[in-house]
Order: structure tokens, then sequence, then C-alpha cells
């Protein structure tokens, strides 16, 4: 088996594509074969619904969702009791075996740091979990330790840098985006199955939270995915030549390219949320500064 990494972007209502996308990778791989996985934001209860075997659980809460009107997912679905319930119905007593990068921002130290789920007891999970879906100025930051924290997707929203860090044959990473980024650098993008999915106008700017567009979504994300990686991986998921070939193709077939580097990003974004400068990025495994 090759060594594999995971990303899911944030995205808020949009995470209903991730669901069906995870449903249709759940049919190539199993959750153990990701080495190091990262998410954010909404991306977080998705990923980890995947890796604790919770998915089916999840893409149920999710079809549940219809809230009336047309209120917008960041207005009303953050206010509401729907991400706290899904924690509660995903939450898993068993440990995470993966690599799981999540990024949180503590607002009050100017710092974005990357939590590995991995060294983090199952009886704790529960206050991080929350903490990735703590938006600023929408919801409370979760205190842990000495610090408040919140969702980090505000600052990275695609967290790649963790999983590129580490030498793997491909990664897999869904992102909403208009961009085709190329991340980092040529060297590591031409190792990266970019699974993206357009601001479709049926749902608006993540978006109305009503039935029938979360059921489109799941669908939408399962069968787009399931395309994809068919062709990518038509001579298996180990045939590295056919899937760097693969990518090449559909690098090439994808305008609006973009240079997407983490720190760039990191700072730029830090600077527009809290108009103060990012005073250092850093990776923490299981709460303790390493590097």
């Amino acid at each position: 088996m090759k060594h594999i990494g995971l990303v899911l972007s944030g995205g808020m209502g949009k995470g209903a594509y991730q669901v069906g996308a995870l449903t249709a990778i759940d049919e190539f791989f199993r959750p153990s074969d990701f080495e190091y996985v990262s998410a954010a934001s909404i991306g977080v209860l998705n990923t980890y619904a995947y890796l604790t075997n919770k998915l089916t659980e999840a893409k149920k809460i999710w079809e549940s969702v219809n809230l009336k009107g047309e209120k917008r997912f960041i207005t009303s679905v953050l206010k509401s009791s729907f991400l706290q319930d899904t924690i509660t119905t995903i939450i898993s007593k068993e440990a995470i075996t993966n690599n799981f990068y999540v990024p949180l921002l503590d607002l009050s130290n100017r710092e974005l740091d990357y939590y590995n789920f991995k060294d983090i007891a199952p009886m704790e999970i529960d206050s991080y979990l929350r903490a990735s879906i703590a938006m600023p100025f929408y919801n409370k930051g979760i205190s842990i330790g000495e610090k408040t924290l919140y969702d980090g997707a505000v600052v990275d929203n695609i967290p790649i840098f963790p999983v590129l860090r580490n030498d793997l044959d491909y990664v897999i990473c869904i992102y909403f985006d208009d961009f085709n980024y190329i991340f980092e650098d040529d060297s590591a993008d031409n190792r990266i199955i970019k699974l993206t999915f357009p601001d479709d106008k049926i749902i608006s700017n993540s978006i109305n939270v009503n039935h029938n567009a979360i059921v489109y979504m799941v669908n939408e994300g399962y069968s787009r995915t399931r395309k994809i990686l068919s062709d990518i991986f038509s001579n298996g998921t180990d045939d590295l030549e056919t899937i760097y070939r693969k990518i090449e193709q559909n690098n090439l077939l994808e305008p609006n390219k973009k240079i997407r580097i983490t720190g760039d990003v990191v700072v730029t974004n830090m600077n527009k949320m809290a108009k103060k400068i990012l005073r250092n990025k850093r990776i923490l495994e299981g709460g303790i500064i390493n590097g």
C-alpha cells in the first residue's frame, strides 16, 4: 500500500459535498489507509466521522437539516444546535489512530496551531471538536488548558501544510475555492488529487440550508468524486505512474491556476481578520510544541 494523505477544507454548508465525497472515497480506501490527514472547520467533523466509521450517522444528520426560510448557514446553523448535535452523534470512545491535524486559532495570543488529534485522549476530543467549529465573532471560543481556541479555517481554510510536510506518494484534497491551486510548489502539487466543487447557484455562497439543497450536495459530492477517482485509479491505487499522469492531465484541463503557499495565506488572512500580525505558526503534537 502506498503512503497517502487526505485533506478537507472548511466550507460551512458545503460540507454536505464532503459527506458524499467521503462516501465515494470509502469505496477505494479504508480510513486506516490515510497515514496523514488534516481538515478545517466543518471538514473536521466530517473527517472525524469518516475516521471513526460514523460517516453514515453524519450523513443522516446532514440530510435532516431543513431550516425554515432562506436563512444562510452562517447565521442559522452556527447559532443552532446542529453542529453540537453532530458532535454528540459522531463522538467515539475509540482513539484516533491516524495523524489528524486540525488548525485552531488562539486569538488572544495571535497564534494558529495545528493540533494532532491522534495524541488527544478520547475523553478530551469533544472540546477540540467544538473548538474546530467555533467561528470567531459568531461563537464563543472553547477553553482548553490556558487557551481559548477558535475555528482556524478563518486563517487556513485548506490546511494542507501538515500533510505535505511528510513524504507521501499522493494526497486527496477536497476544497471549494474557484481556483485550481498550485499547492506550495510544483513538486508537491504534482502529487495532489484535487476534488473541487463549483459554486452552483442552486446553493448560494455556503448557503441555504434546506433539505433539497443538502441532498443535492451529498449526491453530487458522491458522483463527482467517484467519477474522478475511478479515472485516476483506473489501474489501481498503487500504480503511481498512471496516477501521476492522470493528475497532470487533470491539472492541464483546469483554468484559473493560482499559487497557494500556506505561510503567505496564514499571514495575509490573520491580518485581514484581526488586523494583527501572526507571531508564529507551528505544529502541535498532542498539545506540546514541536518545532
